[in-house]
């Protein structure tokens, strides 16, 4: 019975609202839908900065129109990245070719910087690096850029690299073949080699100086001096590597400690 009467009642109370005018009914619906969509509205204008953009996001904005604009996103990301690579390089030169004019005699300055490689039968990563960079004085050339050399051809003097310091050697005194033939192929008689070390104390490469047979590699304090200076210019191209390694992994060194 009582299911009846709020039956009942239900339809009398439509009845009555069907005799009120349309507009009033519409009215407050109305008015709640024109601040909802005007929040909305305003929401994406303020996101995307301007009225027109706002917009075209709110109420025109597709799935295809989402797509293209995480591509024009994604290639602004890429352009941007690639200047900053190029900046990065500009500057490792710019540096080698410093390293150059501090020692007039030597023939060329090659960065080489280390990284991951194959995995060995033991599963444990051997390390590998590049010679990335390079500068050559006049009438000289910079050398092949090898790429993916083991780091066991610096076995003989690594542990003096991670220590934080430079050391001079000829070409003669190396026992690693493929190193001794790289350098006679060269023409080179005699390396300096200095660590690039990041702020972070992580040695990410170094720099190798050779002066070719017939030049006239400097010695005692002018050594010395090159090899602080070097050693300086090296801390520079970390951070350059650095920021490489930061913009695009593919680009990026792992250290060698």
């Amino acid at each position: 019975m009582l299911d009846i009467l709020r039956l009942a009642r239900s339809v009398v109370e439509l009845i009555t609202n069907l005799g009120q005018p349309f507009s009033s009914l519409l009215a407050q619906p109305l008015v709640t839908v024109s601040l909802l969509l005007a929040l909305y509205a305003g929401w994406h204008v303020r996101d995307e900065g301007s009225v027109e953009a706002g917009l075209q996001v709110a109420f025109v904005d597709t799935r295809a129109y989402r797509a293209a604009h995480l591509r024009e996103l994604e290639s602004a990301i890429l352009q941007a990245e690639l200047r900053q690579v190029g900046e990065s390089d500009r500057l490792i030169n710019q540096l080698l070719t410093a390293v150059l004019q501090h020692a007039p005699t030597a023939a060329r300055a090659r960065l080489a910087v280390v990284h991951d490689g194959v995995t060995g039968v033991t599963g444990t990563d051997l390390l590998r690096f590049d010679i990335t960079h390079a500068a050559a004085a006049s009438g000289h050339a910079v050398g092949d850029l090898v790429q993916d050399q083991p780091l066991s051809e610096w076995s003989e003097f690594l542990p003096v690299l991670l220590s934080d310091q430079c050391l001079s050697r000829t070409s003669s005194e190396i026992r690693n073949m493929a190193m001794r033939v790289r350098l006679d192929a060269m023409g080179a008689g005699v390396f300096l080699a200095c660590p690039v070390v990041d702020i972070q104390g992580r040695m990410l490469g170094a720099i190798f100086i050779t002066w070719d047979i017939d030049d006239h590699p400097p010695s005692g304090e002018a050594v010395e001096s090159l090899s602080t200076f070097t050693l300086q210019v090296g801390a520079q191209a970390a951070t350059a590597l650095d920021l490489r390694a930061r913009l695009s992994p593919m680009l990026g060194t792992e250290t060698a400690r």
